[in-house]
């Protein structure tokens, strides 16, 4: 079985700023160059179940990026 490369998930809150946005986004882009399994996705309402559904999915890291960061 070959190695899987380690998952993260970053969590964009609604209304992000875009330039903010662009930085997660290179960030993502640079972990991938690496051999990282990196997923961007907006967050939902229900956050507790979001973040379940991607531990069990394999993701063990989850950061959050909201607004006032």
């Amino acid at each position: 079985m070959p190695c899987q490369s380690e998952r993260i998930a970053y969590l964009i809150e609604k209304n992000y700023p875009g330039e903010k946005l662009a930085q997660v986004i290179a960030t993502a882009q640079a972990q991938r160059k690496d051999g990282k399994q990196v997923l961007v996705a907006r967050m939902n309402k229900n956050k507790k179940f979001q973040k379940e559904k991607l531990a069990a999915e394999g993701y063990t890291e989850i950061k959050e990026f909201f607004n006032r960061d």
